[in-house]
């Protein structure tokens, strides 16, 4: 009992931690978009630093379940959960399913930046083949040296 309320708390721990990283996500989406590259790298600081105090947490309760299900590899959360009397089954697996629930959010606004991304790179790549067709999709760097195409800033020395 002692250790699942043990498990409870490192539990409640991992989601406070991870609820801070939506928000943060949506500045590094804003900051994306309006090319606010200084409080890009700030946000992304911050979430890294989010990251690895989760993994701290997250070993520890790796520790603690492998702890509670005896010392062996257990099969599932669940698994174990269901051996637990009726009130720490339904507060343990509520935490985990909050958790999961949570890991998905984060996992999806990162997807969907990411596939932002992917489009932005392939509009940009359209415009510079057909502005400049000879080039067949190279980049040249300004020593006139041919370079990979990738997703760094690309810098015009002209105003419009």
């Amino acid at each position: 009992m002692e250790n699942s309320l043990a498990l409870s708390v490192v539990l409640l721990k991992e989601i406070e931690l991870l609820e801070k990283i939506p928000p943060l996500q949506g500045m590094v989406r804003d900051a994306v978009i309006k090319r606010e590259w200084a409080d890009y790298e700030i946000l992304m600081e911050s979430i890294g630093e989010i990251g690895s105090r989760f993994e701290v947490l997250d070993a520890e309760r790796a520790g603690l379940f492998k702890t509670l299900a005896g010392g062996e590899e257990p099969e599932s959360f669940y698994s174990y959960a269901a051996r637990l009397p009726s009130g720490e089954r339904s507060n343990l697996s509520a935490l985990y399913r909050k958790l999961k629930m949570v890991t998905l959010q984060i996992k999806i606004a990162n997807d969907t930046l990411l596939e932002y991304l992917r489009e932005a790179k392939s509009a940009v790549t359209g415009i510079l083949e057909s502005a400049y067709p000879d080039r067949r999709g190279k980049l040249y760097s300004p020593r006139g040296t041919e370079r990979e195409a990738d997703m760094r800033s690309v810098m015009v020395n002209r105003t419009f």
